[in-house]
């Protein structure tokens, strides 16, 4: 007889698992994309009067603690105000007091102790009496002489600072919480912007800025390839100078609006000729009449001229014109301005720009030098806070690639550090390679060799950046509240031999979740060329905000970021750069030569891509507007890369630049083919077998299906098979059967053995019937 309970396991194990896969087979991936959104900065309103809180100046809540601490409110004010006496400052703040010694306190008369001071620009302007636990609130007055900004790059700065030395005698912990729902009060009056070339990025852009700015930079409304080069430089070297985000575009004359007029700055790159705007600027240093330049000295004919003047739409804006009489002017007027560091005579709104000269033509192979060889002393770091040196270096293409390079850092500290909460950060060019926390140890001498990691040193200039984080030891003494220091010493040392590794691409993985970093392979960005539609000024803005964004990574100290329309692209730029290409597919003469090595080739038609190699290529529905961004090896090249970003129409080709711009769509972006929605973002290699554009499009239509060429190795599909549902019903109906015979059978044998069993007292009888049988007679 059958085990009943085995023939029942045996039937159902197969069952469960093609329930389970068919369960997991058919789930839904789980969106995991979130959306934030970002406050508006504040607005200032009309008048000579502005009240802001501190939540507006960016300012958190914050805890100040016994026996000393301190907090700082950097701000800058808008290029046309000049502030005036009779503003003042509101503090609302909560004190607690907590501790064993409170009692004592009480006892003695003076049970609170300790006070806030109050200073703006350098200047105590007050001091608050810690007198009252709970919420309080203070107000002083702004004298004139702390109305001038405390930082070079024209910031004003608010400290204020905790003595609660009581906490010194009592065990007692005050906490003063300084709210920011504290108030600003300024008064100002309204001046022209003061202009100063030698101050750029101001007025275009100041840190911390009330009212942040907003500049257009505008090239003529069919710009040489070299005059929208001069643009992409100009937008780098903003980028580099800022450091951060902030409101920059590169437009063309003719999309200049009335609003935007009256709204922006404007930088106007071009000759003279070109950009009929100007014929309304009538106060720049070097007048421009008629399209030219009636009173350019003569030894300046070919120089680049960069000038600044009050906007005339404006007066509160200012305009930089980025010039010459030639293209080659312009060029060279450009790389002035993206250097951020311009030199003035005797006019601070004008500068010739007789020459350039590269940096980077020609850079000796140093394997040993020390800090004191690039030029630096002995640094000393101090203060509470951050603070931070930088050093510049030149680095060859022989020690790009090295294995075996490190700095060795020697440093000491002042023994007034809390070594539990002060530390050393190193950073090279712009990424982390090293943190230490500082120690009792570190008080004398120390030295750490830090390894640098293989392929972050860039061709040409690099920049190493050592910052502290010091916070004073409160514990209490008769020196009290004394600034922490460190010292970075000049006998610090790099050691960077020549590398045997030959190209970039062996250690990057071609990736486009790696932009920007993959094209910032030298520290000019003069291996990068951006090829461009002739007729499309949309693909130029998207470049211009590219280029804002490579030149903040990169911090190049002068942009060489070259500029060519896709029908002239020379056999110098194919062979030895790297290239962002922009624009429909069909506005582009080289993706004709660019097509075959698409990981998504185009349909010149339709300005539509599709992977190769598909089961599915989806039609998207008329109306719909996506992006594309692809990846891939250069066909000249094989060491250099070019990206395409390009669109099925002009929006699409918006949506392509905002999936690497826009932090929220671009952190989906990976692989080496995306296309985007402008919300989502599909990805996909050239190993997939679906198509990704039915994830990101509604409505697409699956129009065309194509057998797998022999040999592939497609991924694994994750989507339920057609067949297996008809054949869990088959198979379910077919043991359902099996499994009534069994039991039908089962049952069936225990009845039958069931009447074959003897009566009670028929076995007996039997037994004894059978016994006299065999007895003998």
């Amino acid at each position: 007889m059958f085990n009943v309970k085995k023939i029942l396991a045996f039937i159902f194990l197969p069952i469960l698992v093609l329930g389970n896969f068919a369960r997991v087979a058919a789930s839904e991936p789980k969106n995991t994309t979130f959306y934030g959104e970002i406050n508006a900065p504040a607005e200032v309103g009309e008048g000579d009067n502005a009240s802001l809180s501190f939540a507006q100046l960016g300012f958190r809540q914050t805890e100040l603690t016994s026996p000393f601490d301190v907090t700082h409110l950097l701000f800058s004010i808008p290029p046309n105000w000049k502030l005036a006496a009779g503003g003042d400052i509101q503090i609302d703040y909560d004190v607690m007091l907590s501790g064993s010694g409170l009692a004592q306190l009480a006892s003695s008369g003076n049970p609170y102790g300790g006070s806030l001071t109050v200073s703006f620009n350098n200047q105590v302007i007050g001091t608050i009496s810690l007198s009252a636990t709970g919420s309080n609130s203070a107000r002083f007055q702004i004298p004139q002489e702390a109305l001038s900004p405390a930082t070079a790059d024209g910031r004003h700065v608010l400290k204020i600072a905790l003595d609660a030395q009581f906490s010194c005698q009592y065990d007692v912990r005050a906490t003063v919480t300084i709210k920011n729902t504290s108030i600003l009060n300024l008064v100002y009056g309204i001046t022209p912007p003061d202009l100063n070339l030698s101050r750029l990025p101001a007025p275009f852009y100041t840190s911390n800025a009330l009212v942040p700015e907003r500049t257009l930079v505008v090239t003529p409304d069919s710009p040489t390839p070299g005059e929208l080069q001069a643009a992409l430089n100009i937008m780098a070297g903003f980028g580099s100078m800022v450091g951060s985000t902030a409101d920059f575009s590169l437009v063309n004359s003719g999309k200049v609006t009335n609003d935007d007029l009256a709204t922006s700055n404007f930088i106007f790159v071009g000759e003279p000729d070109k950009l009929p705007l100007l014929s309304n600027v009538i106060t720049l240093p070097l007048k421009v009449e008629a399209g030219n330049f009636p009173n350019l000295p003569p030894d300046s004919a070919s120089d680049g001229v960069v000038q600044m003047a009050v906007s005339p739409w404006n007066a509160a804006k200012s305009i930089l014109l980025v010039s010459g009489k030639s293209e080659d002017a312009v060029q060279k007027a450009s790389q002035a301005v993206s250097s951020g560091n311009i030199f003035i005579y005797q006019d601070p709104t004008l500068a010739y720009v007789k020459e350039v000269q590269p940096s980077m033509n020609s850079i000796p192979l140093v394997e040993n030098f020390s800090v004191q060889n690039l030029g630096y002393p002995t640094e000393t770091l101090n203060g509470l806070g951050v603070s931070s040196v930088d050093y510049t270096f030149m680095v060859a293409k022989q020690q790009l690639f090295t294995r075996d390079g490190y700095f060795e850092l020697f440093y000491y500290h002042s023994a007034l550090v809390d070594n539990g909460l002060s530390s050393l950060n190193i950073e090279l060019n712009g990424q982390v390679i090293n943190s230490t926390a500082l120690d009792k140890a570190s008080e004398e001498l120390t030295s750490v060799r830090i390894k640098i990691p293989f392929g972050i040193l860039r061709y040409g200039e690099n920049r190493l950046t050592i910052s502290t984080r010091l916070a004073a030891d409160t514990s209490c003494d008769e020196s009290g509240f004394s600034d922490p220091w460190a010292i970075i010493s000049d006998q610090s040392n790099f050691h960077l031999p020549e590398a045997n590794t030959l190209g970039a691409f062996q250690y990057t993985a071609m990736d486009l979740k790696n932009y920007p970093g993959l094209f910032v392979t030298q520290s000019d960005l003069g291996d990068l060329a951006f090829v461009l539609s002739k007729t499309d000024s949309t693909g130029w803005g998207i470049a211009g905000k590219l280029a804002y964004e490579l030149g903040r990574v990169a911090n190049p100290a002068i942009s060489g970021i070259k500029a060519v329309y896709a029908d002239d692209v020379s056999p110098e730029i194919r062979e030895n750069y790297s290239m962002i290409v922009i624009g429909k597919a069909s506005t582009l003469p080289i993706m004709n030569e660019l097509n075959d090595s698409l990981p998504a080739p185009f349909d010149f038609a339709t300005d539509t891509a599709s992977e190769r190699q598909l089961q599915i290529v989806y039609r998207i529905p008329q109306g719909v507007s996506v992006g594309y961004l692809e990846l891939f090896h250069s066909p000249f090249n094989i060491d250099k890369l070019i990206m395409v970003l390009s669109g099925n129409d002009a929006a699409g080709l918006v949506l392509s630049g905002d999936a690497l711009l826009v932090n929220e769509i671009n952190s989906q972006v990976s692989g080496v083919f995306a296309i985007t929605n402008g919300k989502q973002v599909a990805v996909g290699d050239d190993q997939a077998i679906f198509s990704t554009v039915g994830d990101v499009v509604p409505n697409a239509d699956a129009v065309v299906t194509t057998p797998l060429p022999s040999g592939t190795n497609p991924a694994l599909n994750t989507a339920p098979p057609s067949w297996l549902m008809p054949f869990l019903m088959t198979t379910g109906g077919i043991i359902l059967i099996i499994i009534a015979f069994v039991a039908k059978n089962a049952f069936s044998r225990k009845r039958k053995a069931s009447v074959d069993l003897p009566r009670d007292g028929e076995e007996s009888e039997a037994e004894e019937t059978g016994s006299d049988e065999e007895k003998p007679e």
